[in-house]
């Protein structure tokens, strides 16, 4: 049985704004929501609606997130920056004494968030743990083998293998931990793929591109020949704007 009131809250201090309503984003009725609701039924289509002002970052640490929100992979799916922050977390302590490593994976997420606002095909929870993860194994192939041959392989091997730990952590949706799993074994060498695979290949080297430039502005046409590589419109778009 869920629990549709968030334990930690306590109504003795509510304002009255802390009841309110919100138009259903399916057929436009309109859905009441006190403000420890984490979802509630639409009384039109009788679809669940998540509570739009819901603090979802308690996922994150909360003992009764399952209780309260159900299923923690669908509030990841609806609301991929929890999904973000969580993986922030527990990639960090992959990346201790490599922080130009970390910067880059950093780098990485920032794009992938700015580029999800435009790109409506691609798969969020894809895409934000496809490049939060797909260097997560580099310290400790570097540890193992140094810069020498064979790094990229390991790379690849190890942050699969640690990938696939933190997503069923996580208990992200099947679908999404394969086809994760897929893009970081493929890596950067393979076809052009499907639109999450296509816009992860642009995503890594947009941020490579910014982050190359940063001791000195590229030339228009660096920057144009750079651009006319991309395989989205809207990675292509994004360029055009920001660097």
């Amino acid at each position: 049985m869920l629990v549709s009131k968030c334990p930690g809250q306590d109504r003795r201090n509510w304002k009255p704004e802390d009841i309110f309503e919100h138009e259903c984003p399916h057929c436009g009725a309109t859905v009441e929501f006190w403000k420890t609701d984490a979802k509630s039924k639409c009384p039109g289509c009788r679809k669940t609606i998540l509570n739009p002002k819901f603090n979802l970052g308690c996922a994150l640490w909360c003992a009764y997130a399952e209780q309260c929100v159900g299923d923690i992979s669908g509030v990841y799916t609806q609301r991929p920056e929890v999904l973000r922050d969580r993986l922030e977390i527990e990639v960090r302590r992959y990346f201790i004494g490599e922080s130009d490593r970390l910067k880059y994976t950093l780098e990485t997420v920032e794009i992938a968030s700015r580029l999800l606002e435009m790109e409506k095909e691609a798969d969020p929870p894809v895409i934000v743990s496809a490049v939060l993860l797909h260097d997560v194994g580099y310290a400790g192939c570097k540890k193992e083998l140094g810069e020498g041959t064979g790094l990229e392989a390991c790379l690849v091997q190890k942050s699969g293998e640690i990938a696939r730990e933190i997503m069923k952590e996580l208990k992200l949706p099947h679908h999404v931990q394969e086809e994760v799993l897929k893009i970081i074994g493929c890596g950067r060498g393979a076809g052009n793929g499907n639109v999450n695979h296509q816009l992860w290949r642009d995503i890594m080297e947009l941020a490579r591109f910014k982050l190359d430039g940063m001791g000195g502005s590229p030339s228009p046409e660096e920057k144009e020949a750079f651009i006319s590589r991309l395989r989205r419109e809207s990675s292509r778009k994004y360029a055009r704007k920001n660097m």
